[in-house]
């Protein structure tokens, strides 16, 4: 492998990786998404390349960075997404040598303190023996199917549709000591992941009582089911979040929809109040894992393994 070359992201890189992620995953994404996607960062683009002599893309290791809280420490937290090898280059160590070379560049203290992922089966066999990947878990999911049940608002409680980045600030103040390890669910979180993606529509609804934000949802349709992407509470009423359950699925029935899925890990209280109004907790049909790597001693995977607030924002896969 000695006439491969290995370095970060330069300006202009974009078009091959995009034809190179569009080759391998058989997907048509424009640069339009890919520039939403990975967005240009102070310390710039956290992204690995292998090229052959010639300078033609062989593979691919990049993340995407958000401030991640542990124990009561925020740390740079990289979702490793858009992991491959292009088709002529697969069945080869380029792959792997990707990855260690993005690992002596990022893995560190204060380039990317922390790293995780949602692989699928293949991706996941081959992290734990090849790429030192620890298991975090598997994806908590749960579905609600659509059926003829009144649905109705709780005395007392509004329910409103957009987004107010200083309301969700001021929900993420009083609901974060409720998750001891969770990204941090503010307002630049919700603008950077759920706002803005070319060719995706995301609709924000959020309950009020006595004038003040206490629930935060955030849903997606996919053909005939949907997805309640995000939910942030501050766990003070059960009535809140059962009215802005009750509205997520107004919002599935309004869309057609059969059912809604959710992925909700780190918040018992949240599942015994969604399992009280009929939700049902379910094997997660695609087989994700989540996976991480530390490289930092303050990041103890233990605990994250244990308390991890988990929703299908904290993936790419909405």
């Amino acid at each position: 492998m000695s006439d491969i070359v290995f370095r970060p992201y330069r300006e202009g890189d974009e078009t091959a990786i995009n034809d190179g992620f569009n080759r391998t995953f058989a997907l048509t994404r424009s640069l339009e998404e890919w520039h939403w996607k990975f967005p240009s960062e102070p310390e710039g683009r956290w992204i690995m390349l292998a090229l052959d002599a010639r300078g033609a893309l062989l593979a691919h290791y990049g993340a995407v960075a958000s401030r991640f809280s542990i124990g009561g420490e925020v740390v740079r937290g990289g979702q490793i997404v858009d992991a491959y090898a292009v088709p002529e280059a697969q069945g080869s160590r380029v792959f792997t040598s990707c990855y260690e070379e993005f690992i002596r560049r990022f893995g560190n203290g204060d380039d990317l303190p922390l790293m995780f992922g949602f692989p699928g089966t293949r991706h996941y066999e081959m992290g734990l023996k090849v790429l030192k990947y620890v298991p975090i878990g598997p994806v908590p999911f749960w579905r609600r199917q659509l059926d003829r049940q009144r649905l109705s608002f709780r005395l007392g409680v509004k329910v409103r549709r957009g987004f107010d980045r200083g309301a969700v600030d001021g929900l993420w103040r009083r609901a974060e000591h409720r998750y001891a390890c969770a990204n941090v669910r503010d307002g630049a979180w919700l603008v950077r992941r759920l706002s803005g993606r070319p060719g995706a529509s995301y609709v924000h609804l959020s309950a009020w009582r006595l004038g003040r934000l206490e629930a935060w949802a955030v849903t997606r349709r996919f053909d005939d089911r949907m997805v309640w992407v995000e939910l942030l509470w501050d766990g003070r009423s059960r009535r809140s979040l059962a009215t802005l359950a009750s509205e997520v699925l107004r919002e599935a029935g309004r869309n057609g929809c059969a059912s809604v899925d959710l992925w909700l890990g780190g918040d018992p209280l949240a599942a015994e109040v969604l399992a009280e109004l009929g939700w049902v907790s379910l094997p997660q049909p695609d087989d994700l894992r989540m996976v991480a790597r530390t490289f930092h001693p303050r990041v103890d995977l233990d605990r994250m393994r244990g308390e991890l607030y988990l929703t299908a924002a904290d993936s790419d896969l909405v």
